[in-house]
């Protein structure tokens, strides 16, 4: 018998395998439930302009690579959890034996309705802006407001149809985890209980935020925000993948010139374009940021009072538990679902 409780084995703690989608989007909210996972313990990573279903495809080109360090390892993974666009890693973890928890960076709306669409195709309408309805607990959008990985899906491409092969995959894994909360899609997700996942196991665990790490770049803007009057600073962001066309940035521009109103404009990486001369004439009322914004920051300001966004999840999530007022601008993806979830069916006007 062990002389001392210390001679004891204890069993090696849990040990989770995480196969992210390289999209801002997607990666930002996985690496944050990582950190939160782990807490200050090791995070291992595995080693633009590519379409989204041509980096699901080739991604799956790793599994075997993937399966091969697993069975290396001194014990295996307990689980994998990969980013619900990679519902092929179902099959490894079956291979394994272990289970697969599949991720939604997303809200519960959206895996709703694409599991509905993919399982169900709906034949397009004459007109995009016909209703679709999917499913009676679900609600109704036009077509044209459909998540664009479903409008632009190909029925007999071989990328395409592994892609809706892989998220419908998703619906077998062990449990889903999605980054929503029960107060803002409690439909939602009663509804993947009830007639998507037979396990039955929805754990929606957001609003999952990164820490705020303070750089020379973020002090720089918080201290232009302390000199505003509370609440009269509106922020202006559209995500990182999006750029407007130079005739919508002209347009928003002269907008934000002519309001009167205080603005902080994460305008994007690089050489994004503003027109020749506006922050000369705005002055100090205005800031136009280039680069990457420290959004949470920046919302949870006591100066900002709005938030013109294109409804990316992140910013959602991060413009309603800032309390500030999001004003919808969806241009693509599933902006239009997130759009329609806040203003006609949460009633959030």
């Amino acid at each position: 018998m062990p002389d001392s409780a210390d001679d004891i084995q204890r069993p090696p703690p849990p040990h989770l395998l995480v196969f992210p989608f390289p999209a801002q989007g997607h990666l930002i909210p996985i690496v944050n439930l990582s950190e939160n996972l782990v807490e200050a313990e090791h995070v291992r990573d595995l080693p633009h302009g590519v379409h989204s279903v041509t980096l699901i495809r080739a991604l799956s080109s790793l599994l075997p690579l993937v399966h091969e360090w697993a069975c290396s390892q001194p014990q295996l993974p307990s689980a994998i959890l990969s980013d619900f666009f990679l519902g092929f890693c179902l099959d490894l973890a079956l291979d394994l034996r272990i289970p697969h928890l599949a991720f939604f960076s997303s809200g519960a709306l959206l895996a709703s309705l694409l599991h509905q669409l993919f399982l169900c195709p709906p034949t397009p309408p004459p007109s995009l802006s016909t209703p679709i309805s999917v499913s009676p607990s679900l609600p109704s959008f036009l077509f044209s407001h459909l998540p664009s990985i479903f409008r632009r899906h190909v029925p007999g491409h071989s990328d395409w149809d592994f892609t809706r092969q892989s998220l419908l995959a998703n619906a077998r894994s062990h449990a889903a985890i999605l980054n929503t909360f029960d107060f803002l899609e409690s439909p939602y997700l009663a509804h993947l209980r009830a007639t998507a996942y037979a396990s039955g196991r929805i754990w929606a665990v957001g609003p999952i935020f990164p820490s705020v790490a303070s750089t020379d770049e973020t002090e720089k803007i918080l201290r232009w925000l302390d000199i505003c009057p509370k609440r009269s600073v509106v922020y202006v962001c559209f995500g990182s993948q999006f750029t407007l066309e130079p005739a919508v940035t002209t347009a928003l521009a002269a907008a934000l010139e002519g309001s009167g109103a205080r603005f902080l404009w994460a305008v994007g990486q690089g050489g994004a374009y503003v027109p020749e001369g506006f922050e000369a004439r705005v002055g100090a009322r205005g800031m136009v940021l280039r680069g990457w914004a420290p959004q949470v920051a920046v919302l949870r300001h006591k100066s900002v009072g709005a938030f013109l966004t294109h409804c990316g999840w992140n910013s959602v999530l991060e413009g309603l538990t800032a309390g500030v007022v999001l004003l919808a601008w969806p241009m693509e993806a599933d902006q239009f679902v997130n759009a329609q979830l806040l203003v006609e069916e949460a009633g959030w006007r």
